[in-house]
């Protein structure tokens, strides 16, 4: 073929929405366009890093599809850059299954949650009670934990029951707040019997948000007394309260979202209720199916995708600060189980986390589940049978929980911007 029909069929196959994006300088589209149909791409300023966003280097693209041979024209590259990038599209696996709509983990019976905020409303925390004692579970994921009786609460340990739960901002100093809700259980009688009183268990885990908290109070033992006196039944405040008034998304790239706390709960038809609240502060994006409804964002305002910027080789923009976040969370169910079996459970709803959020459990992450179980159902779902329904119903929950507190977040801000 001669070097004008060579040119004149690249015209015919070439999708007319490549040259559209490259018009509107859509890098990453046009990037992916350019590869999918086998065209030569060549990078202006290439190297270049800003400290925002992306390298300069995927602003400006061009086709240089001249000189371009005709067998590569229809060449067939069905590779992973050519699919969305993000947690699995696959609606058999949970994604896109819907908790009610209402569902909150206080739907599970004898469950209170209650939210405490410092005065600036950047940092704060929220406790998940069950004063009479529940079974409890954990697993930890992240690399950067921050934690307090994991393993008191551990298969083999003495610590059968727990009166309660503290997820909260501050980091390694918000861990202080577990003293206040520890007394507040105490001064009502709630804990182990002892010779001299009541010793509540609380364990703990915290989130990094000192970066966006600057300057505010850190949770201490009154915040936390607050919370658990604020605690009740009924309907949970999502969005950026309790711990999640310091939480942000996407921090691995780019300029972050804000996150916060999201609720939802299930029940399996003739059993058990499973439910879960969670703390989004992720360093991912935040994916609800296949497409990303919060995460870091380019200078103009547009999703950087983070996992796609790291398959393509893209060095992340991790400072030792904004390289600290966590994502924290309780699954609460009426099933009943043994410690080993809740903390199964826990494991099981890290699924729902994947799903959610992309990338996840990274070395900057201290991703931690708690599971407590209440025991009240009746239905006779026992043993590897109630471990492997409530397992896979923690994590559509869980999964379900992020994409509502996320949500619940930036309509806030919305809110906020339509007011002033």
């Amino acid at each position: 073929m001669d070097r004008k029909k060579a040119k004149l069929t690249a015209k015919i196959i070439l999708p007319a929405d490549a040259w559209y994006d490259e018009k509107r300088k859509n890098a990453d589209k046009a990037n992916r366009s350019a590869k999918y149909w086998g065209f030569p791409v060549r990078l202006r300023n290439s190297g270049i890093y800003r400290g925002k966003g992306v390298p300069e280097k995927y602003n400006k693209i061009f086709f240089n599809s001249e000189k371009h041979p005709e067998k590569a024209v229809y060449r067939e590259d069905h590779g992973i850059l050519n699919h969305p990038i993000g947690p699995s599209a696959n609606s058999l696996i949970g994604q896109g299954t819907k908790a009610h709509a209402k569902g909150s983990i206080t739907d599970v019976p004898g469950v209170l949650v209650g939210h405490a905020e410092d005065k600036s409303g950047r940092t704060g925390c929220t406790v998940i009670l069950y004063p009479e004692g529940a079974v409890p579970g954990v697993d930890v994921r992240g690399g950067y934990p921050g934690t307090e009786q994991t393993d008191a609460i551990k298969p083999g340990t003495a610590t059968d029951l727990i009166q309660g739960v503290l997820l909260t901002g501050g980091s390694n100093f918000g861990l202080a707040a577990t003293a206040g809700v520890v007394n507040w259980l105490a001064e009502h009688g709630y804990g182990t019997p002892t010779g001299v009183g009541p010793l509540p268990t609380v364990p703990a885990a915290v989130i990094f948000d000192l970066y966006y908290a600057k300057g505010s109070r850190r949770p201490d033992a009154q915040l936390g007394y607050k919370a658990a006196k604020a605690a009740k039944a009924g309907y949970v405040a999502q969005g950026s309260v309790g711990a999640g008034a310091g939480a942000t998304v996407g921090k691995i790239y780019g300029t972050p979202m804000k996150g916060g706390v999201g609720t939802a709960s299930w029940q399996i038809p003739g059993g058990p209720i499973v439910a879960s609240i969670v703390v989004v502060n992720a360093l991912g994006d935040i994916w609800d199916n296949d497409h990303i409804i919060a995460g870091a964002l380019e200078p103009d305002g547009k999703f950087v995708n983070q996992t796609r910027a790291i398959l393509e080789g893209i060095p992340p923009m991790l400072s030792s600060i904004r390289s600290r976040s966590t994502t924290i969370a309780v699954i609460a169910t009426t099933a009943k189980l043994d410690k080993a079996e809740a903390g199964r459970i826990a494991t099981l709803a890290h699924d729902g986390m994947a799903r959610a959020i992309s990338p996840v459990h990274i070395q900057g992450d201290g991703d931690t589940i708690f599971c407590i179980a209440t025991g009240t159902d009746t239905s006779g779902l026992i043993g590897n049978a109630a471990v492997t329904a409530v397992g896979t119903v923690a994590a559509v929950v869980l999964e379900q929980a992020i994409v509502r507190g996320v949500k619940a977040a930036q309509a806030e801000i919305k809110h906020q911007q339509s007011t002033k």
